[in-house]
């Protein structure tokens, strides 16, 4: 049976590990794009950008590897049902159970050291991830100068250019409104300029060229002045309180468990403060009840986030529950029916944890409930699933609207190309109808 059980397991390694790389890869692929706009236009180092990849990849892992883990299960016990290695294996008196069972003792020590990951590992190089891009910031401030908008992001200036290219810093059309004490103090309007220096800390230099420096005395307001200047220097400093203060701040994504616990506690205090403060007149009651529900709301997202740190890992467990038994159903639709199903299931699961993370937020469901639901609806559909498949009481015709390739927008796009895997299942679909 030790042998067994080993072979079952070693099985789900291959598809495991091309799971975890396909997902993996095309979640990346809106960042790398936004990668190489920072190799390509802003002139990073590719270093510093593989460093921006390691620091980002663990947040990557965290959702990839339980849906790897289901795909994996259902390539594989659909691979032993296809091959009537499950029949075989019944007819000397081996059930789905006894085979289920090490492939879901392996789900929950991959939960556990999951769960250390995202506790531990994803907090930390969220942190870094974001302290590095703060400090890219911060060495290369022009990265915020870009067209077509208005730039508030240095202190007492607002910027708007019309053109630019990234690679060489020229800019076109270039407007600087100068701000004092929330009032405007002066206009730059060039036709034409560029970053002579993007080297100084926190600091960018441009150069105009060919424009009008327009300025209304705040002391005497019928005072106006214009002066036409070839070439005019504008230092732009970058040092605001945000940047300033980025690097000790930590979001909740940033937060081992421990310490959002930390944070809970402290808020909950605060709320139990503010609720004993007396109140004399109605406006004050109104600003009391403000308060407390910010805080509770607050409470509530770091609880959120607790619960979906235990939550996302325990479901390789349930995914596995679910996964097994349908992959020994849908042994008729092949490799690709496994796949489509494993994406189906996951974007049902990701869209109910969404869902319970904003009615968590919201105070709307209790935050554990919310983060656990969809483990728990998972668990109870696993259950279901593996009694029905043991009593070959539930087909694959049953289970169809989770194919993802029979959702009408999927259909859409494979409707100019019908895939070989298309006609085989269609085929076997035939065939099976005709007996």
């Amino acid at each position: 049976m030790k042998i067994l059980h080993r072979y079952i397991i070693v099985e789900h390694v291959g598809p495991f590990v091309f799971a975890v790389f396909t997902a993996t890869l095309v979640l990346l692929l809106a960042r790398i794009f936004k990668m190489m706009e920072l190799i390509i236009s802003k002139g990073i180092d590719v270093l510093t950008v593989g460093e921006l990849f390691s620091y980002f990849m663990p947040s990557l892992l965290a959702m990839t590897v339980p849906m790897a883990v289901m795909v994996a299960s259902l390539m594989a016990f659909g691979r032993l049902s296809s091959d009537n290695e499950i029949t075989a294996l019944k007819s000397v008196g081996v059930s789905l159970y006894r085979l289920i069972w090490p492939v879901l003792v392996v789900g929950l020590i991959m939960a556990v050291g999951m769960f250390f990951f995202i506790d531990r590992v994803v907090p930390a190089s969220n942190l870094r991830f974001k302290d590095l891009m703060l400090s890219i910031g911060m060495k290369r401030p022009d990265l915020e100068l870009k067209e077509r908008v208005f730039i508030q992001d240095f202190p007492g200036y607002e910027l708007y250019i019309e053109k630019m290219d990234d690679r060489t810093g020229e800019m076109r059309n270039v407007t600087i409104f100068q701000m004092e004490g929330g009032r405007l103090k002066s206009t730059i309007v060039a036709d034409r300029g560029r970053v002579a220096s993007r080297n100084v800390r926190g600091l960018v230099v441009l150069e105009l060229y060919d424009g009008e420096m327009h300025e209304v005395s705040p002391d005497a307001p019928d005072t106006y002045r214009r002066l036409r200047f070839d070439k005019q220097v504008v230092n732009l400093e970058f040092e605001s309180a945000l940047v300033r203060t980025a690097h000790a701040a930590k979001g909740d994504r940033e937060m081992t468990t421990a310490e959002m616990r930390a944070a809970v506690n402290k808020l909950a205090e605060g709320i139990a403060m503010t609720r004993a403060e007396g109140t004399a007149t109605f406006i004050e009651e109104k600003y009391q009840l403000q308060q407390i529900e910010l805080l509770e709301r607050r409470k509530n997202e770091y609880l959120v986030e607790i619960y979906k740190k235990t939550a996302i890992p325990f479901a390789c467990a349930a995914l596995v529950l679910v996964g097994a038994p349908m992959g020994a159903i849908i042994r008729r639709g092949g490799k690709g029916a496994g796949f489509s199903f494993s994406i189906g299931f996951f974007l049902l699961y990701y869209i109910m944890l969404l869902a319970g993370e904003a009615f968590g937020d919201r105070g709307m469901m209790p935050p554990f409930l919310a983060m656990w639901l969809p483990n728990i609806l998972l668990t109870a559909l696993g259950a279901w699933l593996l009694t029905r498949a043991v009593r070959g009481r539930v087909s694959f015709a049953a289970l169809r609207f989770l194919d993802v390739r029979r959702w009408p927008f999927i259909r859409t796009i494979l409707k100019k190309r019908r895939p070989r895997w298309a006609r085989e299942e269609e085929a076997g679909s035939a065939a099976e109808g005709g007996r």
